[in-house]
């Protein structure tokens, strides 16, 4: 079973023990403690199914990325210096899969682009996550060891042209 047909069969148990619970909650004056015992006992399954779906869905999520990321296989940063961090260039050159109308198939080719505003989504995600060594020590200098939070305080300082932090100069 896939995790689609994981999260449809989920979703429809959700939806069941939904209504169940809806029916025995308009029982509960006529029945009571019959009703009530199994009103919890509907709504502890339907907790059990939010959650299952929770995480079924979070699984699903990270094949997902897996998967993009497994088109990338290198990225390199070539540093341009500049004056500053604000004025430093940055050629960011990355091997990607990508259609090859004459060889009918997806083959690694190299990208470039200047700039980390210009690279690729999945690129950018494969740098942060996979390959964060190869992120330049100016970057990482912002935040030392966090290479999301590295590069959000080099986006905006760059934004708002300058950087807050000494580190940076």
């Amino acid at each position: 079973m896939t995790n689609k047909d994981t999260l449809s069969s989920i979703a429809i148990e959700i939806e069941t023990l939904s209504a169940e619970l809806l029916k025995v909650n308009n029982y509960i004056d006529i029945l009571g403690k019959p009703a009530i015992d199994k009103a919890n006992e509907i709504d502890r399954a339907l907790k059990d199914a939010k959650d299952r779906f929770a995480t079924a869905l979070a699984d699903e999520q990270i094949e997902v990325r897996t998967q993009r990321l497994a088109r990338l296989s290198d990225i390199r940063v070539e540093v341009k210096p500049g004056d500053n961090l604000n004025t430093t260039g940055f050629l960011i050159k990355y091997t990607r899969d990508t259609w090859d109308i004459m060889a009918n198939a997806s083959v690694p080719k190299e990208h470039e682009c200047n700039g980390f505003s210009a690279l690729d989504d999945d690129a950018f995600d494969y740098l942060v996550t996979v390959k964060p060594h190869a992120i330049p020590a100016c970057i990482m200098a912002l935040a030392p060891g966090k290479p999301r939070e590295a590069f959000t305080l080099y986006l905006q300082g760059k934004q708002r042209g300058y950087f807050t932090t000494a580190l940076a100069a």
